[in-house]
């Protein structure tokens, strides 16, 4: 209802005319209202959802970050232990190869010393064999001398007495 459509009396506008254009413009609000408070309520509960979702998000994102955490710090420790381990191994190989050097140094030492009791064994017996060939030169040389002496003192005539 407009104003103009009010009804007038003598003094102004009918009582009960203006008394409905007020209940109707009353009503027309409390309509608008409900209509707001609706939407509010709507719009309250679109947003208590979104709360929800985004705290339940938050929850998940908290939980998934500690597991990350845990799992950075699992990686972290396993570097360390890696490292750890890698110069303990550096450290046993290096005396295991000065533990391998010395045993050969040891073995090389014995067998060098043992070659040299061979090169003095061949010197000896090299030498026990010349001087053994030398004397059986000499000897051999004596016997050709005597055989040489028995030729010339054989008699060369008639042998036929001897028979």
């Amino acid at each position: 209802m407009r104003l103009e459509s009010l009804k007038k009396g003598f003094w102004g506008y009918k009582r009960d005319a203006v008394f409905q254009y007020i209940t109707e413009q009353e009503e027309l609000f409390s309509q608008k209202m409900a209509e707001k408070d609706a939407q509010l309520d709507r719009a309250g509960q679109q947003a208590q959802t979104r709360i929800q979702e985004l705290e339940q998000e938050n929850r998940s994102l908290r939980e998934e970050l500690t597991r990350l955490r845990a799992q950075q710090d699992q990686i972290s420790q396993a570097i360390l232990d890696a490292r750890s381990s890698a110069e303990a191994l550096k450290a046993e190989s290096r005396a295991r190869e000065e533990a391998a050097r010395e045993t050969i140094r040891q073995a090389l030492d014995r067998e060098l010393l043992e070659l040299a009791r061979y090169r003095e064994k061949v010197a000896a017996l090299r030498e026990t064999i010349q001087s053994t060939l030398t004397g059986l030169e000499q000897h051999a040389e004596e016997l050709e001398q005597q055989a040489e002496e028995l030729y010339e003192a054989a008699p060369t005539g008639n042998l036929t007495l001897f028979q």
